[in-house]
């Protein structure tokens, strides 16, 4: 998946033979539309005799057929794993089966193919892959109005409006109806970076204040998971998203 080369992979256990051919395995790693996303994988490679084998790893990218993972220690071709896309706080937003087709050596990565899909999990692979191109457009800045969106001294504070309320809604991963939002961020921040998270209106009052960890990051925006948030805090910030929404549409 991507544009990185191939090589051969690190040393691992036996390797398995891989269940594509050759030109199977170039026509899924060409395949598109794809979005490059970051989040924690956490894969499960089944072992009835010793149980099971856990490995961590961050997601790449993403295609309505398969993935792309960065790993310390990437699985031989032909494995079968069981993985879930995990946000933190026993959160899972997808989970389901693949098979490695093709690993990459510098960086270590695997390039993997979906082989079960749980639930409605295909439907939210191509609504993730969706909003990869469908991220708001920033509010034009004049130089006097204050921004949108401030990080400063570990804090985010975000100016919620009818242009900024996408940020709270437009992408599946994370969003206010599972205690979350994606603003955007000139800087790389790393996965697991915590803040303060301050949001108020465009008078100034506070919306809701509480902590919130990096879970995803999407191009030039990261995805914030919301902590020890106040249920009527939130169920406030739910009640005005969704006001500016609507007059947004009208």
């Amino acid at each position: 998946m991507g544009q990185d080369s191939g090589g051969p992979p690190p040393e691992t256990a036996t390797a398995k033979r891989s269940a594509l051919s050759a030109d199977e395995v170039r026509a899924f790693t060409d395949r598109a539309p794809r979005c490059t996303v970051a989040l924690q994988v956490l894969c499960t490679i089944p072992d009835d005799d010793a149980g099971s084998e856990f490995l961590d790893t961050e997601l790449v990218n993403l295609s309505a057929s398969g993935m792309l993972l960065a790993a310390a220690r990437p699985l031989v071709v032909g494995s079968i794993v069981d993985f879930s896309f995990k946000l933190g706080d026993g959160l899972v937003v997808l989970s389901g089966r693949a098979e490695v087709v093709r690993t990459v050596a510098e960086p270590p990565r695997m390039g993997l193919r979906f082989v079960a899909l749980e639930g409605d999990a295909r439907t939210f692979v191509e609504r993730l892959i969706d909003a990869s191109d469908a991220a708001p457009e920033l509010p034009a800045g004049t130089g006097l109005a204050a921004p949108v969106v401030e990080f400063a001294h570990g804090t985010i504070r975000v100016r919620l409006t009818a242009a900024t309320a996408k940020f709270f809604t437009y992408n599946p991963l994370l969003h206010i109806g599972v205690g979350g939002c994606f603003v955007p961020s000139a800087a790389d921040v790393p996965l697991g970076t915590g803040y303060q998270m301050d949001v108020i209106d465009e008078t100034e009052r506070l919306i809701l204040r509480c902590k919130a960890k990096v879970a995803a990051k999407q191009e030039r925006w990261v995805g914030l998971r919301f902590l020890d948030v106040e249920r009527s805090a939130l169920q406030a910030l739910r009640a005005e998203v969704a006001k500016l929404s609507g007059a947004r549409t009208r």
